[in-house]
């Protein structure tokens, strides 16, 4: 039996990181957590061939299924695949399971008061406190980074009214969350807010606005996706790296898998007649005649 026989599930982080995945791409996402949760270190190994055994998937179909179930998932100084909730999981239930076996080993039970610091006794023999003696003020809890209350955190109410509605309701208490995580790791608010109109910028474009395509607000930050919609870069920068086949392919299908959305901001999506995609990917997947397209609008998506 593995050590860690259970592997808790926070419900409403998990619906948030899943909401815009299909039934078959969150069943592929379960079976690698609890893979992950089995082995040592907690992650996964970057070999394709390996996933795709313990998927009990073809390599083909693991091909179409990996770009939106990897998304969740962060590559390691080791090369490995690892989940920040997942680890972060695994080291609680770790910690907990070792302070009770060293419990264990004295036998469950506290220090004699005499092995103890006598002077930090105040009680009486009794064990209450003292009537005659003051109780110390208790502190006034600062709000935590993680726990937000209320509209008071900074450019989040602005962020709110920029992002794209959805099919459902807003999920304030976890967004709030991410979005002082994003803070925390150094982002700065303006640039969540810009990239948050971008983003509604294109799911009205391509009709996704009020429907299960728009990305839940609190998956949007904890995947960084403002970074999707950084300003392009000028006219004098130089060109684009060349990119290969495989690259291209794999981009092309993540951008069907997610409804159109396509984050490589150096080029316009493959159904746009400025598309830099190569003439011949464009074949494979039957968009050959995207250039033959006129120009209906200005800009990059």
């Amino acid at each position: 039996m593995s050590p860690l026989p259970t592997l808790p599930l926070l419900v409403d982080a998990f619906i948030a990181d899943t909401a815009h995945m299909t039934v078959e791409e969150v069943g592929a996402h379960i079976r690698l957590l609890v893979f992950a949760w089995r082995s040592p270190g907690c992650c996964l190994p970057d070999d394709d061939a390996r996933l795709t055994r313990m998927l009990g998937l073809t390599a083909k179909r693991w091909a179409a299924l990996k770009p939106s179930v990897m998304a969740l998932w962060q590559r390691n100084s080791e090369g490995n695949f690892t989940h920040d909730r997942l680890t972060h999981e695994h080291q609680f239930v770790t910690s907990k399971i070792e302070k009770k076996r060293a419990a264990g080993r004295l036998g469950g039970r506290p220090k004699s008061l005499e092995f103890q610091d006598q002077d930090k006794a105040t009680g009486s023999e009794n064990g209450k406190q003292n009537e005659s003696e003051r109780k110390p003020p208790t502190p006034t809890p600062t709000e935590s980074p993680l726990s937000p209350s209320g509209e008071k955190i900074g450019g989040f109410a602005e962020f709110r009214s920029a992002y794209p509605k959805r099919n459902t309701t807003f999920p304030s208490t976890q967004a709030q969350r991410r979005w002082l995580e994003a803070r925390k790791r150094g982002a700065k608010p303006e640039e969540i807010i810009a990239g948050a109109k971008a983003y509604a910028a294109e799911q009205q474009r391509i009709g996704n606005v009020g429907t299960k395509y728009v990305q839940t607000a609190d998956a949007w930050l904890h995947q960084q996706r403002w970074r999707d919609h950084a300003p392009a870069a000028s006219a004098d920068a130089p060109a684009p790296a060349p990119v290969a086949d495989e690259t291209w392919r794999e981009r092309i299908q993540n951008w069907r898998a997610r409804g159109g959305h396509w984050p490589w901001r150096p080029s316009p999506p493959p159904d746009d007649p400025r598309t830099l995609v190569p003439q011949h990917i464009l074949n494979e997947f039957g968009l050959g005649a995207a250039r033959d397209l006129p120009v209906l609008m200005t800009g990059t998506r």
